[in-house]
């Protein structure tokens, strides 16, 4: 039985309507400094409800919001991000963080060398469990307080720390941004990350630099009392002991770049860390079941703690479904091909202010790409561009200045971590959006790497 597709009064205008009463309330949330998840979904709930009273069968409309949700890619998305979800948790309980900053203190690394090595030890944690927003959550708890009081800028720790989020979420080969994109553009997750490395690289280096020459803060804001604490504290914990927990993220990228499947790369790594976790942190406790017949422990915060993005990007995906079916997205992709996209350097450059458009729209970079990827893919197909650089210029993008936007999970997530954080640290501040924004180096550095890059033809072959 053919499926019947929701058609709409109004024609493309109002297929724009469920997605347009989504962002109306989401700009109103980020107004109100209320840019929660939980408030998004409602909002993307109500703006489903509405466009059911501008089509033209409101069965055929229910039935299409039910189909459209059964949509690969998100489904590939949110399977990466509960399995992630575990495997993060599992890191972030076992004692990784605090001995990397353990670390730090023993090599006696401060100020602004401490900084560069936040930004290089995120990115490496980032690449490993592929998850932007867990890794500035982790790194913001532990290495944002040792860095302040180690005599480095406040606001320059949080840019390195979120940049170095933003660089293991375009770079890991198990993130759910990296699958998206080669998953949109029909290709191999693999090649995806070996080709965008000329990029990567080149941002990240620059980036290092700049962390070095601003990260330097006062040397009045190191209180030995404070810093003893943390050194005390972390020794306690097992110390140098709990760098072995690097070993679950090495298998992971090691499985991943091996040509295996993201979802037994993954299961490697939750084996192997559910394994050495509890050997070298005996507080650890992956699973439990508690008197009242609850569960808990890190597994499964980990995994719950995504369950809301992943219902969000279900209920986005179905949005731009029905805003497809009613050809708005048909009416961009001409207007692009009449107007931007008649060569091969003007269909990428429709590319990126497609997936840029679809960022600033969108909270979650993840479902951008889901957005703007088939018409990204449709562009680079009739223009012979080659699948890894269309599926390079969707993940680069999404990772650069969306990361710092201040709407996105990341900042209300970070700021709110800094305040727990100022609890147990009385001496470390708490930096606003408008102090840490402009220093997440690898972000502002990345999307001008990506415009030279469309405009001089770097990295550019035919597919």
């Amino acid at each position: 039985m053919n499926e019947q597709r929701a058609s709409f009064r109004g024609g493309p205008y109002a297929g724009m309507v469920p997605l347009g009463v989504f962002l109306a309330i989401a700009i109103y949330l980020v107004i109100r400094g209320a840019p929660t998840t939980e408030g998004m979904i409602l909002a993307a709930m109500a703006g489903l409800s509405a466009g059911m009273f501008f089509s033209k069968n409101f069965a055929a409309y229910s039935e299409r919001v039910f189909s459209l949700m059964a949509n690969r890619v998100a489904a590939v998305a949110i399977v990466c991000w509960l399995w992630a979800g575990v495997f993060s948790g599992i890191l972030a309980e076992s004692g990784l963080v605090e001995a990397i900053v353990w670390l730090g203190w023993k090599f006696n690394v401060q100020g602004a060398a401490f900084v560069v090595v936040t930004f290089f030890s995120a990115s490496v944690f980032a690449v490993a469990v592929g998850t932007g927003l867990g890794t500035v959550l982790n790194f913001t708890a532990f290495m944002y307080p040792a860095g302040v009081l180690l005599g480095a800028d406040p606001a320059v720790m949080m840019g390195a720390i979120i940049s170095g989020g933003a660089f293991g979420d375009n770079l890991a080969p198990i993130s759910d941004t990296t699958i998206v994109s080669a998953a949109t553009q029909e290709t191999d997750v693999p090649g995806v990350v070996r080709s965008r490395l000329k990029y990567v690289l080149v941002a990240g280096g620059i980036a290092a630099v700049l962390f070095y020459a601003y990260g330097e803060g006062s040397a009045a804001a190191a209180d030995d009392e404070s810093v003893s604490k943390i050194v005390a504290k972390v020794s306690e914990q097992g110390g140098p002991t709990r760098l072995f927990m690097l070993i679950p993220p090495i298998v992971v990228v090691g499985v991943a770049l091996s040509g295996r499947h993201f979802l037994a790369a993954l299961t490697a790594g939750i084996i192997t860390a559910a394994i050495l976790g509890p050997i070298l942190n005996r507080e650890l406790v992956l699973f439990t079941i508690t008197e009242s017949g609850d569960v808990s422990g890190a597994m499964v915060s980990g995994a719950m703690g995504l369950v809301p993005t992943a219902i969000l990007t279900l209920l986005l995906v179905t949005a731009i479904g029905l805003m497809s079916e009613s050809g708005t997205l048909d009416a961009v992709l001409n207007w692009l091909e009449k107007h931007v996209a008649r060569t091969a350097r003007g269909a990428e450059a429709a590319i990126v202010a497609l997936i840029s458009l679809a960022n600033l729209c969108v909270s979650v970079n993840t479902v951008a790409m889901i957005t703007a990827g088939p018409l990204a893919n449709e562009l680079r197909k009739r223009h012979g561009i080659d699948a890894y650089r269309s599926a390079n210029l969707l993940d680069t993008i999404s990772c650069s200045f969306p990361y710092i936007l201040p709407y996105s999970a990341i900042i209300p997530a970070a700021i709110a971590t800094q305040h727990e954080v100022t609890k147990n640290y009385p001496n470390v501040v708490v930096t606003d959006w408008i102090e840490m924004a402009p220093y997440a180096f690898y972000t502002i550095v990345l999307f001008i790497v990506m415009l030279l890059s469309v405009l001089t033809g770097y990295g550019r072959k035919s597919g």
